[in-house]
Order: C-alpha cells, then structure tokens, then sequence
C-alpha cells in the first residue's frame, strides 16, 4: 500500500497521506479494499493522472 501511495502522489502531485485519501475513497466508491485498489496502481492498471 506505500508504494501505490507514492505512485498516487507523484501521479497527483500531493503529499502521501493525501494520495492514501484517495485510495481509500476510491476503494470506498467501487466496494472493494484498499488493498485491491493499491495492488491496481502498483500493476498500473489504475492511474489518477488522467
């Protein structure tokens, strides 16, 4: 979950626990977990910069 916290910030230019933000609200909005949605960044199958 780090590492798709670094790629969120640097893909959004914010600070990491922001990006965690984002993660958990995009995990929230699709009813899955944290983990599913991080393991989709970190796969580059999610980006937050498009």
């Amino acid at each position: 979950m780090h590492q798709a916290s670094g790629m969120v910030a640097a893909q959004l230019g914010i600070g990491v626990e922001d990006a965690l933000l984002v993660l958990r609200g995009r995990a929230y909005s699709t009813n899955r977990t944290v983990a599913q949605v991080a393991e989709d960044v970190v796969a580059r199958r999610l980006r937050f910069d498009i």
